[in-house]
């Protein structure tokens, strides 16, 4: 009768963990890292829930000591669905989810309260990194890897049936996303970014930030997160969030991040100690505060430090990181491709001052060539140049444009012969026209060929005609 109770009393308190009157509050998000592992603060005390042992744990000068159990899975189910556990914590509530499954742990307020097991559900492997949050009296999972892909899948937890429930969303949601961080930037409005997997989501390739509101099942790509722009190999550890606030360890560094600001601050003064907490040292977000903990590892120093800080009092710790949370796609785009950018950039100066100035100089060469040419040549270049394409001029033709009737055969031959190779040769030498007239002997009748401006500087040749 009495776990009747406490049971109803757990699902009254998951029902009531964002309630009505309290929408306009922000929640918080403990991230652990260790299996089927959570601990709390409870009266000024480091309390471990062990889900795999079912063990309630104090830790008393440096050693864990055990105080309480409750029921937890079999062996084999804890070993395969208890992963990271994501706890969320109220004045009067703590929440159990792990990440990997849909297992869900619900706990009062209150020392002697215990976890308790909300849901029959029996899914695990395709949600580890899902996001995770609570809104509007509901607790919400979407994305997430699996062993072999990612889900697309939104999911909330219903506490009627204690079986998660697939929502279709109104709007779209991004595509392949598990989660690196995420913080509420509003109520149901959360700010999030992926990471990539080259073998599970081939086209993820950097860490995309969205906007997701699960008000209306909507997303909005924000930009890209700026630590990981470098493409240097990096460590994460994601640690949770207070509101629009949120805790990253990044290659053993503690950074804050406000969303609201869109601002990177780095936490000054901690040496160890910079991820979440891991039964020695670390971090653990509780409610509205931030705790951290160092114990000593020798016999003879047998004590716990416990600093609680408000995160205010860790923002005003920390120094301005130079760098946003995100940057917009155009400022990644020009960040991430600067020198090809400049290379392009050159490349098209280098091409427009070539056009310009072979504009400006072309037609002084050109006028300069015509010039050369007696008028003999003049007329026979015209005379070819305004020959439409595919006729070209017989000897007559160009004896008669030479004046040449009255000479005899061979002089008529010499006198053609030469004024053809003075434009060729002037043409080259003076604007690199390689044969701009062409011969073309006749298949069948060696002694015969026409004449015709080669085919590759036909259109350019036309403007020369304003010369002759």
């Amino acid at each position: 009768m009495y776990m009747r109770l406490h049971f109803c009393l757990i699902l009254s308190a998951l029902a009531l963990f964002t309630d009505s009157n309290r929408l306009a509050a922000q929640s918080s998000l403990w991230v652990a890292p260790e299996n089927s592992v959570a601990y709390v603060l409870q009266e000024g005390e480091v309390v471990q829930y062990d889900f795999r042992q079912g063990t309630k744990s104090v830790l008393r000068q440096y050693l864990w000591v055990a105080v309480d159990s409750f029921p937890t899975l079999s062996d084999d189910d804890a070993l395969i669905r208890l992963g990271p556990p994501y706890v969320f914590t109220s004045e009067d509530t703590t929440l159990f989810t792990f990440a990997g499954s849909g297992v869900v742990f619900g706990m009062g307020s209150g020392p002697s309260k215990l976890p308790i097991r909300l849901d029959n559900t029996f899914y695990s492997g395709y949600n580890f990194d899902c996001f995770r949050a609570v809104y509007d009296r509901t607790l919400y999972s979407y994305g997430g890897s699996g062993f072999w892909s990612r889900s697309p899948a939104l999911i909330y937890f219903d506490t009627d049936l204690k079986e998660w429930e697939r929502i279709v969303p109104e709007g779209v949601l991004p595509e392949d996303f598990a989660m690196l961080w995420s913080v509420e930037k509003a109520p149901g409005v959360y700010i999030t970014s992926s990471f990539p997997d080259p073998d599970v989501a081939p086209n993820t390739t950097q860490h995309e930030v969205f906007q997701i509101n699960l008000a209306n099942g909507t997303s909005e790509f924000q930009g890209y997160f700026s630590l990981a722009l470098d493409d240097s190999p990096h460590e994460y550890n994601f640690i949770g969030h207070i509101g629009s606030r949120f805790l990253l360890e990044v290659d053993k560094r503690l950074y804050v991040g406000d969303v609201l600001e869109n601002e990177m601050r780095q936490v000054q003064g901690m040496i160890a100690g910079t991820g979440s907490f891991n039964g020695f040292e670390g971090v653990i977000i509780s409610g509205k505060n931030v705790a951290l903990i160092y114990s000593a590892s020798t016999m003879s120093n047998p004590s716990v430090r416990i600093r609680k800080l408000s995160l205010d009092e860790l923002w005003a710790q920390s120094v301005d990181s130079g760098q946003p949370i995100y940057v917009t796609r155009s400022k990644f785009l020009y960040t991430k491709y600067t020198t090809e950018f400049l290379v392009v950039l050159l490349a098209v100066l280098f091409l427009i001052t070539f056009l310009v100035r072979y504009n400006l100089a072309q037609p002084g060469i050109e006028r300069q060539f015509v010039q050369s040419l007696n008028a003999p040549e003049r007329r026979l270049l015209r005379f070819l140049i305004l020959l439409p394409f595919g006729q070209t001029a017989t000897i007559r033709d160009i004896d008669a444009i030479l004046d040449t009737a009255d000479k005899s055969w061979e002089n008529q031959r010499k006198i053609r012969s030469k004024s053809i190779q003075v434009i060729n040769s002037k043409s080259e030498q003076m604007m690199g026209y390689l044969e701009l007239i062409q011969r073309i002997p006749h298949p069948d009748d060696k002694r015969e060929r026409t004449y015709q401006i080669n085919p590759e500087h036909k259109t350019s040749a036309t403007t020369m005609l304003r010369y002759i």
